[in-house]
């Protein structure tokens, strides 16, 4: 396995293994990080954890959230995070890894490869956006008016609008035992540390920080997502020559959880090329 060029270790947190709650597992030389999505944490994996840890090595972690270890003006960026993930995987392996992301992971590990390429052998996108917002050349789900409306429900009444979201989130309603986990841990969030991370994400356009992205990448595009259409993975296709698209039969935004079969099936190949 190739050996990291680069072993700098990225601020961190105070009480950094606690802030994280990293946990490490399975067997193989080769190390699988997983980076979850706004408002899940590293249980969100319960079908794809068992099928990694037979295979890989594997770093889950939490994002820094609790209301102990969050810092606004640490996290009002996304560069806090992404010197999270740097610290991370330089702190958990000496070697190049995989960084599966969801959603905001997918795009915090974007910009943590263009920071240090030499820390990443691959990144999995699943479900990723690098703008939310509609423009006249980017297909987006939301408009600006509906990225307000949104934070200012999360702000009014933050349990009313999660009760609202997840089900919207999870996108079958067949799957209600998602739908409860997703409310589940949405809850767990204090509301104004919720409202912080909404905001830079949902406000967040990195399309300038696409460029010089090199890579190689799997986007993983549900073809019923809300919160991220096909559109969103198309674009993001199209701007990066060393990514492949795999378009896969999911409604919803988390298809880790509501196709995971599916979601394997990609990995199966993505991982084979490790």
């Amino acid at each position: 396995m190739q050996e990291r060029q680069d072993f700098t270790l990225y601020r961190r947190t105070a009480d950094y293994k606690k802030a994280h709650a990293i946990e490490v597992s399975g067997n193989g030389d080769h190390t699988i990080v997983l980076g979850n999505g706004f408002g899940t944490d590293k249980s969100s994996w319960p079908e794809l954890t068992p099928w990694l840890e037979a295979r890989h090595r594997l770093v889950r972690f939490n994002w820094a959230v609790t209301p102990e270890h969050f810092d606004s003006v640490r996290y009002g960026s996304l560069d806090g995070y992404c010197d999270d993930l740097l610290a991370i995987v330089g702190g958990t392996t000496s070697k190049l890894c995989t960084l599966i992301g969801h959603s905001m992971s997918a795009m915090i590990g974007m910009l943590a490869a263009k920071r240090q390429p030499g820390f990443f052998r691959r990144i999995v996108m699943i479900a990723p956006a690098p703008c939310y917002v509609r423009h006249p050349d980017y297909a987006a789900g939301f408009s600006q008016e509906n990225i307000d409306a949104l934070l200012d429900q999360i702000g009014d009444d933050y349990m009313a609008w999660l009760m609202a979201f997840a089900p919207v989130a999870v996108g079958d309603p067949q799957q209600q035992d998602v739908i409860d986990d997703f409310r589940r841990s949405l809850s767990a969030m204090r509301p104004d540390i919720a409202l912080t991370m909404a905001r830079l994400i949902f406000s967040m356009d990195l399309r300038e920080h696409l460029d010089g992205f090199i890579t190689t990448t799997t986007i993983i595009q549900p073809t019923g997502d809300p919160v991220a259409p096909i559109a969103i993975g198309q674009y993001l296709a199209q701007r990066w020559p060393q990514a492949r698209l795999e378009i896969i039969e999911s409604a919803g935004h988390l298809p880790h959880l509501t196709a995971p079969r599916a979601v394997i099936e990609v990995l199966e190949r993505a991982l084979t090329e490790v």
